[in-house]
């Protein structure tokens, strides 16, 4: 490994680490964004240190947002990339985040609401479905915050400053 290499994966691990990820996770995601290519599974066992069952089940949670598996053809190697537009891929990682929790608070919430609407509560009873509105209510603003983010990257084109 290069010394810029080596510089560019201390950096990024420690980046990534600050965010609360394991230093699995930040080495993968470090080599992978910062690479101008394709890496095949093996090589990232080997720089990062780990087994290769240990990167393989890291990468298949890691799909999920940010990583892409690559299989060419004639080869039975896997490939990994990893988008270079750090905006859409945060906007990609915040909306499944999001929208795993949305679903569930639009549906689960307002039937909580409905439910309690006309029953006898206590006073904590009332605080407690007070709160309950106010997280659907600020559930459904963060969600048309997201819109609007996914609109303006549209609009803008993200990407512009590679």
């Amino acid at each position: 490994m290069s010394g810029l290499e080596q510089d560019i994966k201390e950096f990024g691990t420690a980046m990534f680490e600050s965010f609360g990820m394991d230093s699995l996770t930040a080495q993968l995601l470090t080599i992978l964004y910062f690479s101008p290519r394709e890496i095949p599974m093996e090589d990232l066992a080997k720089k990062t240190g780990y087994s290769l069952s240990s990167v393989s089940n890291k990468l298949r949670k890691l799909e999920t947002m940010w990583v892409s598996r690559i299989k060419k053809p004639g080869t039975k190697k896997v490939y990994y990339y990893m988008e270079k537009d750090l905006l859409r891929m945060n906007q990609r990682k915040i909306k499944a985040e999001h929208e795993k929790h949305i679903h569930g608070i639009k549906r689960f919430i307002p039937y909580i609401m409905d439910k309690y609407k006309n029953a006898r509560l206590s006073e904590e009873e009332k605080e407690v479905l007070k709160n309950a509105k106010g997280y659907y209510n600020q559930a459904l603003r963060l969600e048309k915050i997201l819109e609007e983010f996914e609109r303006y990257l549209d609009k803008e084109g993200a990407g512009g400053g590679r």
